[in-house]
């Protein structure tokens, strides 16, 4: 799921991306919260080998807010 990784990496119109200590955050666009989902759910789907991922709920069926840590340790956007 590298390719998974790279793309939570580089983002998507749907979400800026955010780095941090351990890892970066995804925080979705108010206007495209679906579309976030949608990539929150891939990414919990597929986390376990190269990255884990703790999404933060909308409060409704969706997400806001995803922190991904790589588990290699160098794969982080630049700050």
């Amino acid at each position: 799921m590298r390719r998974l990784l790279d793309k939570l990496i580089q983002g998507t119109p749907a979400c800026e991306v955010k780095a941090e200590n351990d890892g970066f955050s995804l925080v979705g666009k108010p206007d495209r919260l679906e579309e976030f989902s949608a990539l929150v759910r891939e990414a919990v789907d597929h986390a376990g080998e190269d990255f884990v991922v703790f999404p933060t709920s909308d409060g409704h069926h969706g997400y806001s807010r995803m922190f991904v840590v790589p588990l290699d340790g160098d794969r982080a956007p630049s700050r």
